[in-house]
């Protein structure tokens, strides 16, 4: 009768830390950001607008900067900078940017990726937006 409880209750106590765990794992995918501020807000557009012009000049360039750019963004948000960690555009980029075979190609669709994940961190520009930038640009 006691080694019965005894294994009962250790089953008991397994269940729950499983369920405690999957909790936390669960949890860990999620990342709370900070917000930007408008002036960050905007600087990361005119930088990103920047960016997007040199492409054609400079490719590699281009990729390095918006890498650079985009991890600035996500440090300011406090966002883990874990490659594991990173959201699934930037890595997709990272990706895209070492391929052998095409560099141009791979350098269009790393920034395509950074495009979306700097969008995704700072909020897409309205098209009013973007077209005011670049007029002053």
């Amino acid at each position: 009768m006691d080694t019965t409880l005894v294994i009962i209750g250790l089953a008991v106590i397994v269940i729950v830390l499983m369920l405690l765990f999957a909790r936390g794992a669960r949890r860990g995918g999620r990342v709370d950001m900070v917000p930007l501020s408008n002036e960050s807000r905007d600087r990361y557009l005119a930088d990103w607008d920047r960016i997007e012009m040199r492409f054609v000049e400079a490719p590699e360039e281009a990729v390095r900067e918006a890498d650079a750019l985009v991890m600035g963004i996500l440090r300011e948000r406090r966002h883990p900078l874990g490659e594991r960690r990173l959201p699934r555009e930037v890595q997709d980029a990272h990706h895209d940017a070492a391929v052998k075979g095409d560099r141009t190609e791979g350098m269009r669709r790393a920034l395509l990726h950074y495009r979306v994940a700097m969008e995704k961190m700072v909020g897409a520009p309205t098209r009013t937006e973007r077209d005011a930038r670049r007029e002053m640009a």
